[in-house]
């Protein structure tokens, strides 16, 4: 039984963890896309260092323009700027 709490416990502090990455994600995503459009273009990625630097890789189905799971899977990978 304690056992059980201790994993539910965990996991709900992961869970938590998880949360405010995607948040915070999610914050840093909106305040790119400046023309609210729900993409990122290279102009306004422009602003932003290490997704400037990784464009190519982000922009996964090469159409332009990085969309919230690409952003996501950018951020995933550890590539956003370090605060």
């Amino acid at each position: 039984m304690k056992k059980m709490m201790i994993t539910k416990t965990a996991m709900a502090l992961v869970a938590a963890g998880f949360f405010t990455v995607a948040v915070a994600g999610e914050d840093t995503f909106m305040k790119l896309d400046a023309n609210e459009d729900g993409y990122i273009s290279a102009q306004e990625a422009a602003t932003h260092d290490s997704l400037s630097q990784s464009w190519e890789a982000t922009d996964a189905n090469r159409d332009g323009q990085v969309d919230a799971a690409e952003f996501s899977a950018f951020e995933a990978m550890g590539m956003q700027e370090k605060k």
